[in-house]
This record gives C-alpha cells, structure tokens and sequence, in this order.
C-alpha cells in the first residue's frame, strides 16, 4: 500500500530486494525510484488504491542506476525519466553488472534520456527538491532535498542505522564518507532512504554513526 506520510506525499515500503518508492503530488505527479521489477504488481495496485493512475506519473526522478531502483518504470507510459548522465549510461546499455541485473532479475530497462545538472531545483509546487550528487554508492548517486519541508530523499547513500555498499561498480568508500560529511551539514528531520524505515527527528546522531562505520574501512 501507499501510506500518506505527510501531505502529498506518500511512501511504498520495498519489498525484497525493491527499494522504496515515493509519491509527491505536487504541480506534476511524481516518483522518487520505482522499485525492482519484482515489485510490479504490488507497486501499481497500491497506487491506484491510494487514489493516482500509473499513467498519471510526469516525472521519475532516479536515485541511482541500479535495478532494484528502476525496474517498474515499465508501468509508467507517460513519465519523464531522469537520472544522473554516469549511471544512465549503463542502464541504457543494459549493463547487467553496474546496474546489478545479474543479481536482481530485471527484463526491463528503461531509456533515459534527460539527465539531472547540478544546482537544478525541481519546483514541484508542494515541493522544492534541491540535487544533491552524492557519489559513493554509485558514481552517479543523487538525494534530494527539500529545505523548506526538511526533507532528504536519500537513495542508497544513507539510511536509517546505515549506508550504501560501495563495493559494487563505480562504488567508493572516500567517496560515500565525503558525501555523507555533506548531507551531515543540512537542516532536516525526515530521512527518506531507498531501502527500510523513514528516520524522524534528530539525524545528527544516525549520520556520525554512518560516518564513523564507513571511516573504518579506509
């Protein structure tokens, strides 16, 4: 199901090896991630239960290119795709490795061919999503963040008592700490990861425990 975590926005809980998915309804209908193929079928119901139709969604708005994140865009015949130029182009070449198809099973990859810039602001009307590129988990990892709401759509570079692996292609543990150090620096008290629960309140201390676990491995 889709369950409304704060006004127009609503969050499906992945299962399996899918990753979270967000719905903001704002000027346009859009989704933070899709989830993985596996999920197609709960993902579509729980969206038109919650009251949208899947050809009502304008925008999808990648996290990273890594299947679990983008393997029911099948479902969406009339969004937008978007996603950073370095993941999207081993998506779109259907890379098995980078985007972990071979371990995730995937028929379906979408062809990306609008690609986020840096200090692009997504007016969405009910929200103002600031991009943030976040590599580490991926060279082409971006959050989200809603200054005004307090809001960070995090993807795989941080969630709730933990972080991202970086030992798949492109990954880099420097490079996900120097991240991290960078989302330690924003004002929020919503944590909206790509995989398990939302973190509210206080972040500070979720953030230092990241950061101190991901300093040990050098």
């Amino acid at each position: 199901m889709l369950k409304e975590i704060l006004p127009n926005l609503f969050f499906f809980d992945g299962r399996g090896a899918g990753s979270n998915v967000f719905l903001l309804a704002g000027k346009k209908i859009v989704l933070i991630d899709s989830s993985a193929e596996s999920n197609a079928v709960q993902l579509k119901s729980a969206i038109e239960k919650a009251g949208f139709g899947c050809g009502q969604i304008a925008l999808i708005l990648h996290t990273h290119g890594h299947a679990d994140h983008f393997g029911c865009d099948f479902l969406f015949p009339n969004a937008k795709i978007l996603m950073n130029k370095f993941d999207a182009k081993f998506v779109n070449s259907r890379n098995l490795e980078f985007t972990a198809a071979s371990m995730i099973p995937t028929k379906s990859f979408p062809q990306i061919n609008s690609f986020f810039r840096k200090n692009k602001i997504i007016n969405l009307g009910s929200f103002r999503l600031e991009l943030l590129f976040t590599p580490g988990h991926t060279k082409g990892s971006i959050c989200f963040f809603d200054e005004k709401q307090g809001l960070l759509f995090s993807g795989d570079t941080l969630f709730n008592c933990g972080f991202g692996r970086f030992d798949l292609p492109s990954g880099n543990a420097s490079e996900l700490h120097s991240s991290i150090q960078k989302i330690l620096e924003l004002k929020f008290n919503l944590l909206l990861p790509g995989h398990g629960q939302i973190l509210q309140g206080s972040q500070k201390n979720n953030i230092l425990n990241a950061l101190e676990a991901i300093a040990c491995f050098g």
